[in-house]
This record gives C-alpha cells, structure tokens and sequence, in this order.
C-alpha cells in the first residue's frame, strides 16, 4: 500500500505541474503575451468564466502540491501554511475582480493589489521552506533559494522591460512550478 501511495505522489507532482503549465500556457496565450495580460484576456475577450476556472484550478493545485512539498519535507511551520493559504485566496480574489480600468477603475487597482499579494504571499511560503531546507542541506538551500529568485527576478525584469504584459505572469507561472518539481524530485532524491 505506501509503495502505491509514493507512485501516486510522484505522479501526482508530474500532472500538477502539467495542468499548471499547459492550462496557463494555453490560456495565456489566446491573445499575444506581449500585449495583453492574463487579466485582460480574461476581461476583454469574453473568458471571464474561463479565466475564473483556471485562477480557481490553478490555486487549488499550487496549495495541494506546496502542502504536498511540506509534508514531503516534514515541515511544519504555521506561517509558511498561512501565507500559502492567503495566495490561493488572493489568486481567486484575483480572477473574481474585474480588472477593466476605463469601467471599473477601483476594481481594476483592488485586482492588482490581489495579483500582487497572491505573488508575494506564494513567494514567502516558498522561502521559509527553502529556508528550513538549509538545515539539512546547505547545497539544496542554495539551488533552491536561487531558482526561486530566478522566478522572482525574472519576472519583475520582465515587468520592466516589455511593461504590463502577459510575459511576466506566464514567465512567473511557468518558472514557479518548474521549482516545484524541482523540490519535489530533489527533497525525494535526497529523502529529507
């Protein structure tokens, strides 16, 4: 039965990061990345229901499979479990907020404050990990504390360099869950 049960968690870690990559890669994409956001797709070109259904698939799937990383690791810090909590709210929050700025403008500003907290509070969750990881494996601390950055990093360069597009979100989406499966297979390997 736990043979079964750790074939099933492997598994599970590979369709996760699938269903993230390929739902918002695909969603995303509907419209050129570099002029529109996945905000924008999803309010302007009739998604709503779509972008809803992907922001509510996608929060889901991030705090089952960070939880999932947690256990792995046996971690167990409250704070890290809050903040993790908060982003899927935020990133449903998010999707649920309509971000027209030339109909809404108050709605459109709460939408990116949303956008915003969702990010920041799935980051914090993530380094107080990678922090605790370093008790135990200063090398895996360091890859994973610098893949994370990475996608922190390149996303916010990418922010400043082609504006308010799509590129920067899909390059966040793409890049964190790659760092996911990353830990995943890594902490596995490792048996931490």
């Amino acid at each position: 039965m736990d043979k079964l049960k750790i074939k099933f968690e492997d598994w599970f870690a590979i369709i996760a990061t699938t269903i993230i990559l390929v739902t918002t890669i695909s969603f995303g994409t509907r419209e050129s990345p570099l002029d529109y956001t996945l905000s924008m797709i999803g309010n302007r070109f009739d998604a709503r229901l779509e972008f809803i259904a992907w922001g509510i698939l996608t929060a889901g799937l991030l705090i089952i499979y960070v939880l999932h990383i947690f256990k792995l690791g046996a971690f167990k810090h409250k704070k890290a479990r809050k903040y993790l909590i908060r982003s899927g709210a935020f990133l449903v929050l998010t999707v649920l907020t309509p971000a027209m700025e030339e109909i809404w403008p108050i709605m459109h500003k709460l939408h990116a404050i949303w956008g915003a907290l969702f990010g920041l509070s799935l980051v914090v969750s993530l380094y107080f990990f990678i922090k605790y990881l370093r008790e135990y494996n200063e090398k895996l601390f360091s890859i994973s504390f610098l893949l994370l950055m990475l996608s922190v990093g390149g996303s916010i360069s990418l922010l400043f360099l082609f504006g308010n597009t799509g590129l920067f979100e899909l390059f966040f989406f793409i890049s964190i869950s790659l760092v996911l499966l990353f830990l995943e297979l890594t902490i596995r390997k490792n048996k931490i």
